[in-house]
């Protein structure tokens, strides 16, 4: 028995040490998830097993076992008694049979499983994920494979901490500070992937830069703190009359970018002049005062794949270059290659 006891130990702390080294290695919350999920079933046995994300008022399934091919589909959500009790309480269910058990109430009756373990993860003392592991048979699971668990969901906690940080730090790395756009390094990333993307499979793709008419005057009147705050409106215009798949950036001082996916020129261009109009439209504080229509306005480049390059470079230097040349034909206007476009045309 005892040598029984000593051999259960070593494969306990056998895969106590390879998580470790997992989250060490990796910071990618989904691979060590299911890593976690592969050493718990195998350590302890259960028939399901899964790694529950909270975020916010949804609950996401990091990794699992066992559980679409007993129930096809296996839903979660925050409103589960049984997620509530761990929430609130932060302490493990453990039970050996679960409608006999003083949490019986937090499952529907007929439930098919006898024995669970559901143990909570913290991070900050917040309950930030679920350990979830049952079984048909009652009594499944011992004290020590509890206690297992619940030293994993401590591992858990440590990876999902360092995962969550690394998460924000990448969002802070990618992400204008002012306006909460996508920054220039992004836009980089983002265009070099979506050239390739378009060349391989043949779609379309269209690059809009947007740049501020007489923004310097207006800095210069009203001051720098009244200039921010013009950019961060025309950052939330722009964001708002566009797709959910197209993507913002901020490019320079008073420039942005657009990437319009699977978007031709003649598209495009209806998108561009749309924009174009709806700032012009727009009031915004002092413009009657600083800028010499008295609006503020934009001059908008438009660049398209394959019209006007085949690469990320090209793509950039004719839209650049195409907005440049809306700023010569007097501002407030859209333009791609010979022709331009404004509102009053």
């Amino acid at each position: 028995m005892a040598e029984r006891g000593n051999k259960k130990g070593y494969e306990e702390l056998s895969a106590i040490m390879k998580i470790y080294r997992i989250i060490g290695k990796n910071l990618e919350l989904k691979k060590i998830s299911r890593v976690f999920v592969a050493q718990l079933v195998s350590t302890v046995g259960c028939a399901r097993c899964s790694i529950l994300l909270i975020e916010s008022e949804e609950i996401r399934i990091m990794a699992e076992k066992g559980l679409k091919v007993m129930n096809g589909k296996e839903e979660f959500n925050i409103d589960m008694p049984a997620v509530k009790y761990l929430m609130d309480t932060k302490q493990s269910i453990h039970t050996g049979n679960v409608m006999s058990s003083p949490v019986a109430d937090c499952f529907p009756s007929g439930c098919s499983m006898k024995s669970l373990i559901f143990a909570p993860v913290l991070v900050n003392d917040e309950v930030r994920a679920i350990l979830h592991l049952d079984s048909p048979d009652e009594n499944a699971f011992s004290e020590e494979a509890v206690r297992f668990v619940e030293l994993m969901a401590k591992g858990m906690s440590i990876a999902l901490e360092r995962s969550l940080l690394h998460s924000q730090v990448e969002v802070l790395t990618i992400e204008d500070d002012l306006t909460g756009c996508l920054n220039r390094n992004k836009l980089e990333e983002d265009l070099e992937a979506e050239t390739n993307r378009a060349r391989r499979y043949g779609r379309p793709l269209t690059l809009l830069i947007v740049d501020i008419d007489w923004f310097k005057k207006y800095n210069d009147c009203h001051g720098q703190a009244k200039g921010d705050e013009l950019l961060k409106k025309l950052a939330g215009i722009l964001t708002g009359n566009l797709r959910n798949t197209d993507r913002v950036y901020r490019y320079g001082g008073e420039e942005f970018a657009i990437l319009l996916p699977e978007t031709n020129k003649e598209n495009a261009l209806v998108v561009a002049e749309r924009l174009q109009e709806t700032i012009e439209q727009e009031e915004f504080e002092g413009e009657t005062v600083s800028q010499p229509d008295k609006k503020i306005t934009v001059s908008i480049g438009v660049a398209s794949y394959p019209n006007d390059g085949n690469f990320k470079d090209e793509l950039l230097e004719f839209a650049e270059a195409a907005m440049r040349q809306a700023k010569q034909a007097g501002r407030n206007c859209v333009f791609e290659k010979e022709v331009v476009r404004s509102s009053a045309s």
